[in-house]
C-alpha cells in the first residue's frame, strides 16, 4: 500500500490547502544536496551550469563572496543533478506522496532552488502557482523542501489559509515586480480575513500545496542564509487533457515505477494545441 495522508495532513489540505511531511529524506542527504548547490553558486560559470540562474545583483564580480549572495533562484538545475534528482524530485518517498494525488503516471513540470542568503534575501511576491502559469492547470502537486532550516527570521515561506478556494486571480507587474504577482489590494483583503501562517521546516521536510493557494516569502535580514528546492508533478491525463504549453515535461514515474534514468526521459506531447499567455497587466504599486 502506497503512503497515505494523516487525518491531520487531510484536514489541513482541504480546509488551508496545504500540509507539511516532516523528514521526507534524511538530515544527511539534505545536507548532501546543499552541498552541491552550494559548490554550484561559487563556482565560475564555465559550463553553463547557472544558464537558468535568477541573479539579485547581476555584478560581473566573480568572487566567491560576491557569487555566494548573488542568485535568488536556479531554474531547472536539479534536473541536471543527480544527486539532488535521486534523492527528491525521482526519489521514491517524494514520488510516493505525489501518487497519492496523481496516479501511477507522473511528469515533471518544474523545479527549482529557491536562495535567500544571509542579509541580502530577497523576497518572492504573494502568488498563485497557476496565476503565474496562466495555463489553467489546478491539479498538479506542488512541493517545497527546506535544505537549510526554514524560519521565521530567514524568511520561511508565508501561507494564507484557505486562500486556494478563491479564483485563479490575474496577476499583475508592479515597477519593482520580478515576476508577475497578485494585485496588494487583493493579498491586504486576504490577509485580514484569513490571516497568514509561517512555515517553518526542518532539513528534509516539505510542504505540499494546492495550485491556487497563495503563497509568499518575505526578504532575509538575518545571519542564516536558507536555500530550499522545489517541484511542479503533474501526469499525461492533465497535460494532455488541459491547455498547458510543452515545457519539457520529464518523466518520473510509470505505471508506478519509479523512472531512474539520469537524465530523465522527455515525454512527448500528443497534443499540439498550446495556451499562449496574455501580459501581465503592468500597474504602479501606489494606485494599487
Amino acid at each position: 500500500m502506497g503512503w497515505e495522508p494523516t487525518a491531520e495532513q487531510k484536514q489541513a489540505y482541504e480546509e488551508r490547502g496545504y500540509f507539511t511531511v516532516p523528514n521526507v529524506v534524511p538530515r544527511q542527504a539534505a545536507a548532501e544536496m546543499l552541498g552541491v548547490i552550494k559548490n554550484a553558486i561559487l563556482t565560475p560559470e564555465t559550463d553553463e551550469i547557472m544558464t537558468d540562474a535568477d541573479p539579485m545583483d547581476p555584478m560581473n564580480d566573480d568572487s566567491p563572496q560576491a557569487r555566494a549572495v548573488r542568485f535568488r533562484k536556479l531554474s531547472k538545475f536539479n534536473q541536471r543533478n543527480p544527486l539532488i534528482w535521486h534523492n527528491a524530485h525521482c526519489g521514491k518517498p517524494v514520488l510516493e506522496i505525489a501518487r497519492y494525488f496523481l496516479g501511477d503516471d507522473i511528469l515533471l513540470k518544474y523545479d527549482s532552488c529557491f536562495l535567500k542568503p544571509a542579509r541580502s534575501g530577497s523576497a518572492t511576491p504573494w502568488h498563485q502557482d497557476n496565476g503565474l502559469w496562466r495555463d489553467g492547470d489546478i491539479e498538479p502537486f506542488n512541493f517545497w523542501m527546506a535544505l537549510d532550516p526554514a524560519t521565521i527570521e530567514n524568511g520561511c515561506l508565508q501561507m494564507i489559509p484557505g486562500s486556494y478556494k478563491t479564483e485563479i486571480v490575474p496577476h499583475v507587474l508592479y515597477e519593482d515586480s520580478i515576476h508577475g504577482e497578485l494585485p496588494k489590494e487583493r493579498v491586504e483583503e486576504m490577509i485580514d480575513t484569513y490571516g497568514v501562517e509561517h512555515i517553518e521546516l526542518e532539513p528534509g521536510s516539505i510542504i505540499v500545496w494546492h495550485s491556487s493557494a497563495w503563497h509568499y516569502s518575505p526578504p532575509n535580514a538575518s545571519e542564516k542564509g536558507r536555500i530550499a528546492i522545489a517541484g511542479v508533478f503533474s501526469s499525461p491525463d492533465i497535460v494532455e487533457n488541459g491547455r498547458s504549453g510543452d515545457v519539457g515535461y520529464k518523466w518520473l514515474m510509470k505505471d508506478g515505477e519509479v523512472m531512474t534514468d539520469f537524465p530523465a526521459k522527455e515525454y512527448t506531447m500528443k497534443r499540439q494545441t498550446f495556451y499562449q499567455a496574455e501580459p501581465w497587466q503592468k500597474i504602479s504599486r501606489a494606485a494599487g
